[in-house]
């Protein structure tokens, strides 16, 4: 096997890794300078959603090893970096549109010990690590589609039919 063979798998573990760092990092954080900190309910644990993303990042890293050897398995890290992706923009989108926690303005949360004080929330590491994984993804899929497997190259022991 050859070590540019290796390329697409090593984005896809480095998109896998860098998932699962990433959810397990803060998607909202109080910025500095302002006092509060952001207590999630889930004691630690992650969500639903979380879990399913590192699923993703698994079976993207899966993909891309089974492509090495059937060209068509390579749409498998293409598409979960894709839904990778789409999670991390539609958590960012959703936080944007929301007007009772707003990003990036400063605001006065309805909260015990509050009184009067302002916060002002932004982005952690969450949503670019993960979305940097879903493209490491992506890019696995692509590299492992562009790759010619010695069947491609015109082995002549194979008849032309069974040539992709």
């Amino acid at each position: 096997m050859e070590n540019n063979l290796l390329v697409p798998v090593v984005m896809a573990v480095a998109g896998c890794v860098a998932i699962v760092i990433g959810v397990y990092q803060g998607l909202v954080h109080v910025a500095p300078g302002y006092e509060g900190t952001i207590v999630s309910g889930w004691d630690g644990d992650l969500s639903h959603e979380e879990v399913l993303l590192v699923q993703l990042g698994a079976v993207g890293v899966g993909g891309a090893v089974a492509a090495l050897w059937r060209k068509r398995l390579a749409t498998v890290p293409f598409a979960t970096g894709g839904i990778v992706v789409f999670y991390a923009f539609r958590a960012v989108f959703s936080w944007f549109r929301s007007s009772r926690r707003p990003l990036y303005r400063e605001f006065s949360p309805r909260a015990p010990g509050f009184e009067g004080e302002t916060v002002v929330f932004v982005l952690g590491a969450e949503p670019f690590l993960v979305a940097g994984g879903g493209l490491l993804l992506v890019g696995a899929g692509i590299a492992t589609s562009k790759f010619r497997t010695p069947v491609e190259e015109g082995d002549e022991s194979t008849p032309p039919s069974l040539r992709t």
